[in-house]
């Protein structure tokens, strides 16, 4: 059972679909940009998303842990 956000927070991880993004503000409907760890700006595309629509995933900030 996959666990999808009702709340994004500004600066989390989380799976949009097959892609990593971050949050770029906290609500129910955001801002997110892609990551991309093998570009020189790891910051890509925005997308404005549900909040529903995201999958927390871990983040070294929280030991690897899907923070709350």
């Amino acid at each position: 059972m996959s666990q999808h956000a009702a709340k994004a927070v500004q600066g989390h991880r989380y799976r949009y679909g097959n892609t990593e993004v971050m949050a770029m503000q906290s609500g129910v409907v955001v801002e997110v940009r892609e990551i991309d760890q093998l570009d020189v700006c790891p910051l890509g595309a925005r997308h404005t998303v549900k909040a529903s629509w995201l999958q927390p995933v871990p983040m070294r900030y929280f030991h690897g842990e899907v923070p709350a």
